[in-house]
């Protein structure tokens, strides 16, 4: 009779062990089956960000693209009509000033901005000038040229003044996304200065940049932008940014950049690389949040999982697959969830109402299924606890690992205490 006393209970304690097996493996299993919804989310957010981008392009080619303005430079031809060198002014001023506004495509805001540039020159023969272009300059085979991304910014022809006196229309030539003139140069080959004044009503998009073609290239911008990002390959000496828009100073020798003040047309030299100025435009981050909250969506999911798993073996009653996978589909919905409302909302109040919606929505659905409302409103609690340590991650971006790595580990310990004192063969303490 003992005999079968232990043999039942070997036999129930193997059965109780292969059950937690086999509801431990069905976990797994529905954790890869989330893994479609998942890559699904993921090429959502792909595919929205890309209609932002297309919508984007398409403002910025009808109202104008984003400018990077180069020049004055004296152009000098050969008898091909080929630039045969580039004189670049000895100084340069530019003022700048900009004032955005918001056009709208579809849900999508972009910001774009229509500038007054006042570029101010100076121009002497360089030392470095050989005798061969000299003569080139004095056959009078040369323009006067200023050159921008596109013409299509222009709202109206530019004002030209070359040694105090001013252009007429007609006297200004365009060619490509070129503004070209004539003028005397005889002050200039007489060992004088020659002084330049363009002004360029000029409206564009996303930013815009300036090539430092100065022996002293001095930049002075002003804006009702009140979100400026300075970037290119200088930084302003002076900026005040305020809520009503910014005014800063750029100033750039030519020590600083790559190229020389006679630049050849052989020679590898290239702006580009100096160019520097101000992106105008509203930081629009919500899909580039939702693409880092999403890769967070399986820790919320593993640790749901097991919480939810230690419940049902301390409680011991049975949660079904399916009510698992449901739990599973409703954390995943959280993140169309955020798509969603961030595309009308701000992104911490799109946050918040997602993470409130699916932490409500679990914690009531567990606490239906244990009959118990406390239960319910654990599950749900820590749901939403999980959901605001994944936004501090998000917003702290330069100490997300460390955080993350202590939180991970802080979460792991509470989880080997919460579970060494569970009877894995019996279910219960």
């Amino acid at each position: 009779m003992e005999t079968n006393i232990n043999q039942t209970n070997g036999n129930g304690s193997d059965g109780r062990r292969e059950r937690t097996g086999i509801k431990l493996l069905i976990i797994a299993m529905l954790c890869l089956l989330l893994l479609i919804p998942w890559f699904l989310i993921r090429s959502m957010i792909a595919e929205r960000s890309s209609t932002e981008s297309s919508a984007e392009e398409e403002v910025c080619e009808k109202w104008g693209e984003a400018q990077t303005i180069q020049g004055p430079v004296v152009k000098v031809y050969t008898g091909k009509d080929s630039t045969s060198f580039s004189l670049l002014p000895e100084r340069l001023d530019i003022q700048v000033a900009a004032d955005t506004r918001t056009l709208s495509r579809g849900i999508y805001d972009f910001t774009v901005y229509d500038a007054e540039v006042v570029l101010d020159a100076d121009f002497t023969l360089p030392t470095s000038l050989t005798a061969a272009q000299r003569a080139q300059l004095e056959r009078n085979c040369w323009m006067m040229a200023v050159d921008i991304t596109s013409l299509k910014g222009l709202t109206d022809n530019p004002s030209v003044m070359v040694g105090g006196r001013e252009l007429s229309v007609q006297e200004v030539s365009f060619e490509g996304s070129r503004v070209m003139w004539r003028a005397d140069l005889r002050p200039l080959l007489d060992g004088g200065r020659l002084s330049c004044r363009v002004s360029l009503p000029l409206r564009g998009s996303q930013q815009i940049f300036f090539a430092p073609m100065g022996n002293t290239t001095t930049v002075e911008m002003r804006s009702n932008c009140a979100t400026p990002s300075f970037c290119g390959n200088f930084l302003p000496v002076e900026r005040m940014v305020e809520d009503t828009g910014f005014n800063a100073q750029w100033r750039v020798l030519a020590i600083n950049r790559n190229f020389p003040q006679v630049v050849e047309r052989s020679a590898w030299y290239t702006t580009d690389d100096s160019n520097f100025g101000v992106e105008l435009r509203r930081p629009v981050e919500q899909y580039l949040q939702n693409e880092r909250a999403v890769k967070y969506a399986y820790l919320i999911v593993l640790l749901t999982f097991a919480v939810v798993f230690f419940v049902e073996l301390r409680r011991e009653r049975p949660i079904h697959p399916v009510q698992y996978l449901l739990i599973g589909i409703a954390i995943m919905l959280f993140y169309t969830l955020l798509l969603s409302f961030s595309e009308h909302l701000s992104f911490l109040v799109a946050y918040l109402i997602a993470s409130v919606m699916t932490a409500a929505l679990v914690g009531f659905y567990m606490g239906g299924i244990m009959h118990s409302r406390k239960v319910g409103a654990l599950i749900g609690g820590l749901l939403a606890v999980l959901y605001a340590f994944i936004y501090i991650l998000l917003q702290i971006e330069s100490y997300a690992l460390l955080v993350g790595s202590v939180g991970l580990f802080a979460v792991l310990a509470v989880a080997m205490a919460a579970s060494r004192r569970i009877d894995w063969y019996k279910g219960r303490n």
